[in-house]
């Protein structure tokens, strides 16, 4: 028998996961295992606390890493916008294996995302009009 608030713990779990995929990497997948994990685990003190951490990895200073703070934040405050509030207080491990898809997905849809705009560029085409078959 399931439960009524099943549906909505997993979307929230899965929508945390791709926060914290968000909040733990620069430059692809090298994750902070702490930080998701806690997220997981506790997910309203987990995601406090990897916000503040974030916050203090990326300070918010001229340059590159104050456009990704900034990135990070408004891409934070889309998906947080579909959060339940209060976020619950703990998880069991049943009820992360969203969480952890919601990361991974994340990836695979950047990832996917980056592969469809090189393949969309214009390709240079070289035609060699020179070599020719001797018998032709």
């Amino acid at each position: 028998m399931q439960l009524h608030s099943e549906p909505s713990m997993a979307r929230a779990m899965y929508i945390l996961g791709q926060i914290g995929a968000i909040i733990c990497h620069e430059r692809g997948p090298c994750p902070q295992t702490n930080v998701l994990i806690g997220m997981a685990s506790r997910p309203a003190e987990g995601f406090t606390i990897a916000v503040a951490e974030m916050n203090a990895l990326c300070p918010p200073r001229r340059g590159h890493r104050r456009a990704l703070l900034q990135w990070k934040h408004k891409e934070i405050r889309r998906l947080s916008r579909m959060l339940p509030d209060p976020l619950p207080t703990a998880a069991s491990a049943q009820t992360q294996m969203p969480f952890w898809a919601g990361y991974c997905q994340y990836w695979e849809d950047m990832l996917n995302d980056h592969a469809e705009r090189n393949i969309e560029r214009p390709a240079l085409r070289l035609i060699d009009t020179s070599r020719k078959r001797p018998d032709a």
